[in-house]
């Protein structure tokens, strides 16, 4: 009887093992699949952050691409000189006898608008509030002088408005000192052309 129960025994514990492991094979598929799936999106997803990563080091998100790159600026006291990169208008000034001599148009190299394209990327124009003043509440100059920074791009349309600010480009603000050296910087590139110096010299002066 003892040989006999250990004979009947033997051949279930068989079925019992083959068939647990006729199941861990079945499910072994399907828990590769989930893993690779997951092992998948994760990679996406690390893809997606690093390209996001170097695409803010590039500034594409912030600013935009080059090729729709444009700009404007007034600037000086009272904001009397401005250009304007999609018209090429130049300005040298608008307080004349006659304003109109003051005006020629002028396109940017492809060397300048890179340099310009840079310094206003490197200048965050979106941290910035529509009207601003560089300087802070308690600091005025008479006369005093305006800066009006305008850039379009495929990602942007934005307007910095500093107007009836102290006369000067320095600033104690980090912010600020830093919008001040952008807009020098590119004032400087417009004056040294040869178009802004074939212009008249200024008719009034202010002290």
């Amino acid at each position: 009887m003892q040989h006999r129960i250990l004979a009947l025994c033997i051949p279930l514990c068989l079925v019992a093992v083959i068939s647990a492991g006729s199941f861990s094979f079945l499910f072994s598929p399907l828990k590769a699949a989930k893993e690779s799936g997951e092992n998948q999106s994760q990679a996406e997803s690390l893809q997606s952050d690093r390209q996001m990563y170097e695409g803010e080091i590039a500034g594409t998100p912030a600013l935009g691409s080059l090729d729709s790159f444009s700009f404007s600026l007034t600037w000086g006291c009272y904001g009397i000189s401005s250009y304007d990169s999609a018209t090429g208008q130049l300005v040298k000034t608008t307080d004349a006898t006659h304003p109109e001599d003051y005006k020629t148009t002028y396109q940017l190299t492809e060397a300048q608008k890179k340099e310009i394209y840079d310094l206003i990327d490197g200048l965050d124009v979106t941290k910035y509030p529509d009207s601003y003043d560089p300087h802070g509440e308690d600091v005025h100059s008479s006369p005093s002088m305006t800066l009006i920074l305008s850039v379009s791009t495929d990602q942007i349309q934005k307007t910095i408005t500093a107007e009836e600010i102290a006369m000067t480009y320095h600033s104690d603000d980090p912010t600020g000192q830093n919008f001040l050296d952008v807009c020098k910087a590119i004032e400087d590139i417009l004056t040294e052309t040869k178009a802004w110096k074939a212009l008249p010299e200024y008719e009034f002066y202010y002290d």
